[in-house]
């Protein structure tokens, strides 16, 4: 007797590219909550998700972890097509699929261009460019030389936005070292709502 797979026996990717965004990733839910899954996941022969972990984190959220997936193995010279029996098309639920699953996707992609260059482009040798990264559209963060009030009276501001903790977690070693800095030892941040 074979052993019965879950999608929880998938192993996420430690080295994911896309940190994904909070917004992105409540939309991913509600689509799923919505219309089910539209799109797969898509794992190595040695079953780590190579696409989809945002996906597999969220069916586990709305359906469990014993959710027994449909498994289609393939080389990658045959498409794989996901038929869905219960939506017919021109129906309100057709549309609503297909609308979700691509503002799903433009929503939820916050790519970590540190890991990239460093598993990617360091140890692969990736061309990356050549599959899209446009490396002038994500420029590496820099240190301020200096901070300086917007008003007179008022400390020196300087604003950081982000769209998920693991972006933030990116800073934190910059942040550190801006604080250790003798001009800028004073500094205070905080952090609220995506901003510090």
């Amino acid at each position: 007797m074979s052993k019965r797979i879950k999608i929880s026996d998938f192993a996420q990717d430690d080295k994911n590219f896309n940190l994904h965004t909070d917004v992105g990733m409540e939309l991913l839910k509600k689509s799923i909550e919505s219309v089910g899954v539209i799109e797969s996941v898509t794992v190595s022969s040695d079953d780590k998700i190579i696409s989809g972990n945002a996906r597999q984190e969220k069916i586990i959220d709305v359906f469990g972890e014993d959710v027994e997936p449909i498994i289609v193995e393939t080389d990658g010279k045959r498409p794989v097509v996901l038929k869905r029996t219960d939506i017919q098309s021109g129906t309100k639920q057709f549309y609503e699929a297909a609308i979700l699953a691509n503002t799903t996707a433009k929503k939820n992609i916050s790519l970590d261009i540190c890991l990239i260059q460093e598993v990617a482009v360091e140890m692969y040798n990736i061309e990356v460019e050549e599959i899209g990264i446009d490396s002038n559209e994500y420029e590496d963060w820099e240190l301020p030389n200096e901070l300086t009030a917007t008003k007179k009276n008022e400390p020196p501001t300087m604003k950081i936005t982000f769209s998920n903790l693991r972006q933030l977690k990116q800073f934190e070693v910059e942040i550190k070292k801006l604080i250790e800095l003798k001009d800028f030892s004073d500094v205070i941040y905080s952090i609220s709502q995506g901003e510090i």
